[in-house]
């Protein structure tokens, strides 16, 4: 959850009358609560910049931060099951691309294909059972293009786990296997990383073709 102004303001306002209290009220000057709104409000700034900049400082991971930074645009190679009904064979592999954007406390993860895309619609990140990486799990909702929807794909949702590779703080590699409520499954390699966040399959297609 992300702390918005009012949750430091209620936090901040308990502590204080916790403090207030064990020092005992009728000693504590008015003059001491006056700065309270300006505290307030450092405390908010900090916190914005933290939700939207400081958390991806390399110092502060695996300590103070236990989040993966996977900003940016990944190359995904995606091995499905899938049968297609008019060759009766599985698909070779799927060069798509993933979008992903995030703060300290949010992710979206953005997948891009030929055909379709999906968007996450619930997420958690958690350290990696390993006991080294993380696993990044979600429900995405997926989108084929209109004209596709009743001929050979329609709108669905699925799962996905993944599991980081190299760097904690800030992964080269991603694999993972995701499924679908239409029976079908697979797996995903994100093998390369563009900084930008690309929203379009054929933008992403062209960056990593100049890359």
């Amino acid at each position: 959850m992300k702390l918005e102004r009012l949750h430091i303001t209620a936090f901040l306002g308990l502590a204080a009358l916790v403090w207030w209290l064990v020092l005992g009220a009728p000693s504590v000057k008015w003059e001491y609560v006056q700065p309270f709104g300006t505290v307030v409000g450092v405390l908010f700034g900090f916190g914005t910049a933290f939700e939207y900049l400081l958390w991806r400082w390399s110092w502060l991971h695996g300590w103070f931060i236990k989040r993966p930074d996977l900003r940016g645009t990944w190359r995904v190679e995606l091995q499905s099951d899938w049968i297609d009904p008019d060759t009766n064979t599985c698909e070779p592999v799927n060069i798509c691309y993933m979008g992903v954007s995030q703060t300290q406390s949010t992710l979206q993860m953005h997948l891009m294909t030929k055909e379709s895309e999906s968007w996450f619609i619930a997420e958690r990140i958690s350290s990696s059972p390993s006991g080294i990486g993380y696993q990044v799990a979600g429900v995405y909702k997926n989108k084929p293009q209109t004209h596709l929807r009743g001929v050979r794909s329609e709108m669905h949702l699925g799962g996905v786990l993944l599991d980081t590779h190299g760097p904690a703080n800030r992964p080269d590699t991603l694999t993972g296997e995701y499924w679908t409520d239409r029976k079908t499954k697979g797996r995903m390699t994100f093998t390369a990383r563009l900084p930008a966040v690309f929203t379009r399959f054929d933008d992403a297609d062209m960056a990593f073709d100049e890359a």
